[in-house]
């Protein structure tokens, strides 16, 4: 019976140790998780948006409309120009775009980038989708 003694106190605390670092290294896998998971959910919201302001571009009359305009929205890109940018409601993005020519006349190629209104470099980046529309 002299062999039943049970743990050392050293043996315990490596065991602890041992744990610990488990715990922290599961710590951090969650975070990162949470993280892109905000990211995943955040590229999903711009493109949607991106989309929807393709779809009422479509909709818009090529000769009267200024926010279809390439001389109007030109370079509206880095800043807010007027008739070129909005902030959809309760979205938490900025939308701006910019228009250029299309390969024909009925035709205007777009590029609209879609900006975080929350600069917390957590969020995510600017989003940029280019694409051509026509007119119906």
């Amino acid at each position: 019976m002299n062999n039943e003694r049970g743990f050392t106190l050293i043996e315990a605390t490596v065991a602890t140790l041992v744990l610990t670092v488990g715990l922290v290294a599961m710590a951090e896998l969650l975070a990162v998780s949470l993280r892109m998971h905000q990211l995943g959910r955040n590229s999903t919201s711009a493109t949607r948006l991106a989309q929807d302001k393709f779809e009422e571009m479509m909709k818009m009359n090529f000769a009267t409309n200024p926010a279809i305009s390439p001389v109007t929205c030109a370079s509206a890109l880095a800043t807010n120009v007027t008739s070129c940018w909005d902030a959809p409601a309760n979205s938490g993005f900025i939308r701006r775009w910019q228009v250029a020519a299309g390969p024909t006349v009925r035709l205007r190629t777009v590029t609209v980038r879609v900006i975080p209104e929350n600069t917390d470099t957590r969020v995510g980046t600017d989003f940029t989708v280019t694409s051509l529309i026509r007119s119906w």
